[in-house]
């Protein structure tokens, strides 16, 4: 008999069993962690009844491990690897580098072997190994393409709930074009040429992997893969991998209906085609579209589409680049709440409905997926109001840069206004003085009068209080904005829910498939707080953002308006500057003319020079009473 199954919690001295990491032919690999240390071990035992082969087998392996010093890595691998498939292993942490592992080649494909093993690697062996017939690579490209199809879909792609020896007869007759098969209730074997929905892919990504595992998963060993490509003679379904690794697709997350939209970006491509294509797909008018990143920068228009995608693997799902509508200040939300799939909607109108365990499973997967799709939703909007907090930021960056030049400008525009005035006022004064006995312009006078006139005009081109309100106000309300609690994250809520629905799922998971039923009032209760926590913080969240949306078409009104003023003001100020070189230049000839009158009726040229010297010295220092008789 079997070793009985290795219940978590299980105690063996001071170390506690925290999960079971593996199964396979031998045995299992349980993590254990020491109560006093906390270190972890990864022990793996074998099954009490083996046949002699392998009971042989079992002491070379630990004779092996005797001889040979292996070095292990540290860090939390294990834990990691727990949740991923049996044969498959992280090599270094916070490095996207998989190393597929013992898919069961070497495996002794008897009676005995399909009996005890079937737990582990065989469900991802190509069928050719099942007939002990020869086999070539190819064998690599199924098991492969069955890997990357559970990575997609969560469970392997044909009646994964079967045993390999039984499914292999029932899929041996499928299309080439089949890439998954399913059992309905009624038994009734399905085959689908299609992925299984829900999944995390977008639609582009959908129809190049449902091509590539057309290739890899074909049942004939001989045309698995695709054949060889010309010119290049490599096997079709690596040329076509190579492809899909080399696409360029941009992910726009639409702030006002909060659904992702997709695109293809073709070499080169511009911005203005990219937005051409989002106006078809949303109606938003080229014109009206502002393209964020998630640090608030807006695109370049130019520079190419490609600005929209990190070069690497998170460039592949995760980035988005967030659309606005430049035309609305107001995002009502929440939307349309996302699609429920038939079984959910199932268990969610009736939630006392008794289903098959094996059944259950798969609904209340789909279950956690929704419940995390929700999450993930608020999340992304969320980071789309963080995008937008951070370009208004960015924008009253600038509005306090456009401030300090208008203010520094009034300033002194006000300090050359004083200056003038009190200069033109004396010069009015010293000439009202000599009237009597010198010269005398009445055109002068009045044009002198004239730019006091116009100097009160160029005081009023630099009155900027009503302005300076405006942008104190809109400070104070960025700051009120920044310390929202609405700012910061509100999913805690969702993401206990969603943690609380996959609690559910590991507690169904283990129960015996047989003869088993269970209702899912604990999951729809789950489902049905989710939603609720969505709206609430959603409603929250865009009522947040059409404030800072509003705040930011203030500024954005304001901006050309400090603009004009500033340009006003060197406007007034270059008059202020053009009005006191005329006058100036007024006195000066008027000087020259009283100079040259003067000493032609009394004195030689000498002393013309002293009595023009004596009057300059004298226009010189009037401004300065101080210097004054």
């Amino acid at each position: 008999m079997d070793r009985p199954p290795v219940q978590q919690g299980t105690v063996c001295g001071s170390w506690d069993m925290k999960d079971r990491l593996g199964t396979g032919g031998f045995g299992n690999v349980c993590l254990y962690q020491n109560r006093d240390t906390g270190e972890l071990i990864a022990i793996k035992s074998c099954r009490l009844e083996l046949s002699s082969k392998n009971k042989d087998r079992w002491c070379q392996e630990i004779q092996i491990m005797k001889r040979r010093r292996v070095r292990g890595r540290g860090g939390d691998p294990t834990r990691r690897d727990a949740t991923r498939p049996e044969d498959e292993t992280r090599r270094d942490a916070g490095k996207v580098v998989h190393k597929i592992i013992d898919l069961g080649y070497a495996k002794d494909l008897d009676q005995g072997s399909l009996c005890t093993s079937f737990v582990g690697t065989l469900q991802y062996l190509a069928p050719e190994l099942f007939e002990n017939k020869p086999y070539t690579v190819t064998v690599d490209y199924w098991s492969f393409g069955t890997m990357i199809f559970e990575c997609i879909a969560g469970f392997r792609p044909f009646l994964h709930n079967m045993q390999p020896f039984t499914w292999h007869e029932k899929i041996k007759k499928k299309d080439p074009k089949h890439i998954y098969a399913y059992e309905e209730m009624s038994g009734e074997i399905r085959f689908s040429q299609h992925l299984p929905q829900p999944n995390n892919l977008c639609s582009i990504m959908v129809e190049q992997l449902e091509t590539w595992l057309q290739l890899v998963l074909n049942w004939d060993p001989q045309q698995r893969g695709g054949g060889l490509d010309n010119p290049s003679g490599r096997p079709q379904c690596f040329v076509l991998m190579d492809h899909i690794l080399n696409l360029k697709i941009v992910h726009i997350l639409n702030m006002t209906s909060a659904k992702i939209l997709s695109f293809l970006l073709q070499p080169d491509e511009s911005l203005h085609s990219l937005q051409s294509s989002i106006e078809r797909e949303t109606g938003i008018a080229t014109c009206n579209q502002e393209l964020l990143l998630e640090m608030g920068v807006s695109l370049d228009p130019r520079k190419p589409a490609s600005q929209c995608v990190i070069e690497g693997v998170r460039g592949w799902d995760s980035y988005m680049v967030y659309l606005f509508d430049k035309s609305k200040t107001a995002y009502e939300g929440p939307f349309q709440p996302r699609h429920l799939s038939e079984c959910v909607n199932y268990i969610v109108q009736d939630s006392k409905a008794l289903l098959p365990i094996l059944q259950l499973r798969k609904v209340w997967a789909e279950a956690v997926h929704y419940v995390s799709g929700l999450k993930e939703d608020y999340s992304r909007l969320f980071q789309g109001q963080r995008a937008a907090m951070l370009s208004l930021l960015r924008y009253n960056t600038n509005l306090t840069k456009m401030k300090n030049t208008m203010v520094s400008a009034s300033q002194q525009l006000e300090a050359k206004l004083q200056f003038f005035k009190k200069s033109i006022e004396i010069d009015l004064e010293r000439y009202s003085d000599q009237m009597a006995f010198g010269i005398s312009s009445e055109k002068m006078l009045r044009a002198w009068r004239e730019m006091e006139d116009r100097a009160v005009g160029c005081a009023k081109a630099g009155e900027i209080s009503f302005l300076d309100d405006q942008i104190m106000g809109l400070h104070t309300e960025i700051v009120e904005l920044q310390r929202s609690p609405y700012a910061r994250r509100q999913g805690d809520v969702m993401e206990l829910l969603e943690q609380r629905a996959i609690e559910l799922y590991k507690q169904l998971k283990p129960r015996p498939p047989d003869n088993g039923y269970s209702d899912s009032t604990e999951m729809v209760k789950t489902i049905v707080l989710t939603v609720q926590g969505q709206d609430k913080v959603l409603k929250e969240l865009f009522g947040h953002l059409s404030r800072l949306l509003g705040c930011k078409q203030k500024i954005i009104d304001l901006l050309p308006q400090i603009e004009m003023t500033v340009n006003n003001i060197k406007e007034a100020d270059n008059s202020l500057m053009q009005m006191q070189a005329k006058r100036q230049r007024e006195i000066w000839h008027l000087l020259k003319i009283a100079c040259v009158s003067f000493a032609c009726l009394t004195a030689p040229a000498i002393l013309i020079h002293s009595i023009f010297s004596q009057v300059v010295l004298s226009l010189v220092v009037i401004p300065y009473p101080q210097y004054r008789g």
